[in-house]
C-alpha cells in the first residue's frame, strides 16, 4: 500500500542501522531528561531548580550552533557521532557512581553539570546526523528516510518521557542512568557499522583569521545563494516564533489557569501533538506527487487551519461552555493541536530534505546549524513573547497565533517564485536547438 511504501527503505541496511540507532539515541535522551526532572524535584521540590536545569540544557543549541556546523563539515561526520554517543554513556555512568557518594546540594550540581554534558553533546549531534544521511542513503531513498526518523522521533518524543518517568519511579533513578547508559551504547553499535566515507574538498584556508573569514564566507553563501532557502529558513524562525511558544507556553496556560482544569489535560494534548507527528509519517507518501513546493504549501496551509481552530477562544459563548464540559474543551484543543501537527510534521520531512537535496555535502552541516541557531532563537524571543500575551491578554495571544502562522504563507512566495523560475529554466534549456530549415 502506497500508504505504508515509506517502511521498505529500512530494507537498506543503512537505512535501518541510522533509524535504529537515531531512535536508541532519542530514547536515551527524553527518557532521562524525563527521569531528572523528576529525580531533582524530590531532591529539592523547587520549580526554579527545575527551570535552572532546562536552561542550562537549552543554552548550548543556540550557543554552540554555529560552532558544530564547522566542526561536522571539516571532519569525520560519523566518528563525531560515535564519538558524542560514547561520551554520554560514559556521563551516565559517572553519574550513577558519584551520585551515590554525595550529599543533596552536590547531587543537584551534579544533575547540572551532566544535563549540560548531554546537551553539549546533542547539539553535535544533531547537527551531524541530519548532514550524514545524504552521504550514506541513496539519494532516491532520503525522502523516505527523514519521514522515517521523523516519525518515529515523534513517537519516541511520546514514549520517551513516559518510560524514564515510569522507570524511575519503580526502580529509582540508578536504574535510569542504567538504561540511558545501555541505549546510548546501543546507538553506537547500530551506527558504527554505517559504511561513510568523508567527502572530499578542495584545501582550504590556511590560518586562523583566513579560516574563519572562508567559514563566514560559507554561512552567508547558504543564506543568500538560493532564495528558496532563505525563503526556507525565515519559514522554520516563524514556525519556532509563533507554534513552539504558543503550545509549550499557551496551552498549560490556557488549561490551569483559563479554565482552571487539571494539569494531566496538558499531558492529553501533548500526546495528541505527538500522535499529529506520528501519522505525518503514513500521510507524506501521498504528497510526493506534488513535488517539494507545492507539499510545503499545502503542509503551511494545513498549519493555518489548525492555527484558525483555536480563534474559538475568542468566542465568549464557545468559552463559557468549554468552561463547564471539558468533552467540548478537549474536542476543541484536540482538533487544533492534531491538524498543526500533523502539518507540521508533513513540513518538517519536505523540509528537511530539501536541505539535503540542494546543499553541498562539506557544507551541509553549517546549513544544519544555521536552521538549528535560528530556530532556538525564534523559540527564544517566542517563549518572551508568549509570556507577556498570555499574561496580559488571551485574545491578543491567539490572534497574533494565528496571524504569525498565516505570515508563513508570505515568507513562503519567494520559494514558489525562485522553484518555478528555476522549473522554466530547466525545460527551455532541454528543448532542442531549430534546425536550419526552422530558423529561416
Amino acid at each position: 500500500m502506497k500508504t505504508f511504501e515509506t517502511f521498505k527503505a529500512m530494507k537498506s541496511g543503512p537505512v535501518s542501522r541510522l533509524v535504529l540507532g537515531s531512535s536508541a539515541s532519542r530514547l536515551a535522551t527524553f527518557g532521562f531528561n524525563a527521569a531528572m526532572a523528576v529525580y531533582l524535584l524530590d531532591l529539592t521540590g523547587k520549580a526554579s531548580d527545575l527551570g535552572l536545569a532546562l536552561l542550562v540544557g537549552t543554552v548550548p543549541f543556540f550557543a554552540l550552533s554555529l560552532i558544530t556546523g564547522v566542526v561536522c563539515d571539516r571532519f569525520n561526520r560519523k566518528n563525531i557521532i560515535l564519538v558524542c554517543d560514547a561520551l554520554r554513556a560514559v556521563v551516565a555512568v559517572v553519574f550513577l557512581l558519584l551520585a551515590w557518594k554525595l550529599d543533596t546540594d552536590a547531587r543537584v550540581a551534579l544533575v547540572y553539570i551532566t544535563v549540560f554534558c548531554f546537551s553539549v553533546c546533542e547539539s553535535f549531534v544533531m547537527t551531524t546526523f541530519s548532514s550524514i544521511v545524504p552521504d550514506v542513503i541513496d539519494e532516491k531513498d532520503i525522502l523516505d528516510t527523514n519521514n522515517l526518523l521523523m516519525g518515529i522521533g515523534d513517537v519516541i518524543r511520546m514514549l520517551g518521557p513516559v518510560i524514564g518517568v515510569l522507570l524511575y519511579s519503580s526502580v529509582g533513578f540508578e536504574a535510569s542512568a542504567v538504561a540511558t547508559a545501555v541505549l546510548f551504547a546501543l546507538a553506537f553499535l547500530c551506527q558504527r557499522g554505517v559504511k561513510y566515507t568523508k567527502a572530499s574538498v578542495p584545501d582550504g584556508a590556511e590560518g586562523l583569521l583566513a579560516i574563519v573569514r572562508e567559514e563566514l564566507g560559507m554561512f552567508r553563501q547558504l543564506i543568500t545563494e538560493d532564495a528558496r532557502r532563505t525563503s526556507l529558513m525565515g519559514n522554520g524562525f516563524t514556525t519556532h516564533l509563533f507554534m513552539y511558544p504558543f503550545i509549550t507556553v499557551g496551552l498549560p496556560f490556557v488549561i490551569t489557569q483559563v479554565f482552571e482544569a487539571r494539569s494531566v489535560e496538558y499531558g492529553y494534548l501533548e500526546a495528541v501533538c505527538a500522535l499529529g507527528g506520528i501519522l505525518s509519517l503514513l500521510l507524506v507518501p501521498h504528497t510526493k506527487h506534488w513535488g517539494t513546493s507545492k507539499s510545503l504549501l499545502m503542509s503551511m496551509i494545513g498549519m493555518v487551519l489548525g492555527a484558525a481552530v483555536f480563534l474559538v477562544l475568542l468566542v465568549d459563548p464557545a468559552m463559557a461552555h468549554m468552561e463547564d464540559n471539558a468533552v467540548t474543551r478537549l474536542g476543541v484543543l484536540t482538533a487544533g493541536c492534531f491538524l498543526v501537527f500533523l502539518a507540521f510534521g508533513v513540513y518538517g520531512v519536505y523540509f528537511v530534505s530539501f536541505l539535503h537535496e540542494t546543499v553541498r555535502s562539506e557544507m551541509l552541516g553549517k546549513g544544519q546549524s544555521l536552521v538549528m541557531m535560528f530556530n532556538a532563537l525564534g523559540r527564544m524571543l517566542g517563549f518572551a513573547l508568549f509570556g507577556y500575551l498570555f499574561d496580559h491578554s488571551l485574545r491578543a495571544a491567539v490572534v497574533v497565533f494565528v496571524v504569525g502562522m498565516s505570515l508563513k504563507l508570505l515568507v513562503h512566495v519567494p520559494f514558489i517564485r525562485a522553484d518555478r523560475k528555476l522549473r522554466q529554466t530547466a525545460t527551455a534549456s532541454e528543448e532542442p536547438a531549430p534546425s536550419p530549415v526552422e530558423s529561416r
